[in-house]
């Protein structure tokens, strides 16, 4: 199960079609267990080389542009919401010319360092703390880039365009539909989870009055606590499904 789940998590981040790699999942999961039921271990199918052997069956599929390009829409409006509705909802939403470079810089960035995580987790044979690991040291990296565009912008760029507050709750609004669309079309919560504790706070807030240190320390705090029961989520369903594995 282990490796079927790699396989699929390979030739999907290689930008396969979803079709095709469900079929050579079920045939490769027919001769592993045709394997195990003779004795033989994974080893056996693979030739000792789980990654020569994924790269064999890469290659030898074609790369589903199409897909990919129909994946594109939904992947720009969720990278567009991430950036914008928490300052929408705060009320400080602006435009400048280092938000415009930097924000999708950092999105190509990161859609390129969790593809290569992904490859790297799905034939180096992970421990799951080191994946996590390496989950949690993206989002740290992540924010912190984010964190540092925001502090140069506020000190040394001058926005070019700052909607009107109702204008950003709509842009808020829109914000949320996108989450939702994305939860639905991914067919996974971790696309609505993730905008909820970041965000949630801040809508709340809006509502309530309290110090700018302490509505700074409850938003980032709604964040980690988002990222620690996601994590903890995913560990006891990881525990369940291998308990004897680390």
């Amino acid at each position: 199960e282990e490796f079927i789940a790699n396989l699929r998590m390979y030739l999907m981040t290689s930008g396969k079609n979803d079709h095709e790699i469900n079929e050579i999942a079920e045939e490769l999961r027919g001769h592993l267990e045709d394997a195990e039921s003779h004795g033989k271990t994974v080893d056996s199918v693979t030739g000792g080389s789980p990654q020569t052997y994924l790269e064999n069956i890469s290659n030898e599929m074609k790369t589903d542009y199409f897909g990919l390009v129909r994946l594109a829409p939904m992947f720009i409006l969720l990278l567009i919401a991430y950036f914008i509705t928490g300052s929408a909802i705060r009320g400080d939403l602006n435009f400048s010319l280092l938000k415009l470079i930097a924000y999708p810089a950092i999105a190509l960035l990161s859609i390129g360092a969790y593809i290569y995580f992904f490859r790297k987790m799905s034939v180096a044979n992970y421990s799951k703390k080191k994946e996590l690991s390496i989950f949690i040291a993206l989002q740290v990296i992540i924010t912190l880039s984010l964190m540092a565009v925001l502090f140069m912008d506020i000190f040394f760029f001058e926005p070019f365009y700052i909607p009107s507050r109702e204008t950003m709750w709509v842009i808020a609004a829109l914000g949320a539909l996108v989450f939702i669309a994305g939860a639905i079309w991914s067919k996974t919560w971790f696309t609505l989870i993730f905008p909820l504790f970041l965000f949630g706070p801040d809508f709340i807030l809006q509502f309530l009055q309290y110090s700018e240190t302490t509505e700074l320390i409850i938003s980032a705090s709604g964040l980690y606590l988002g990222i620690g029961i996601v994590v903890l989520i995913l560990y006891w369903q990881n525990k369940k499904q291998n308990p004897h594995k680390l």
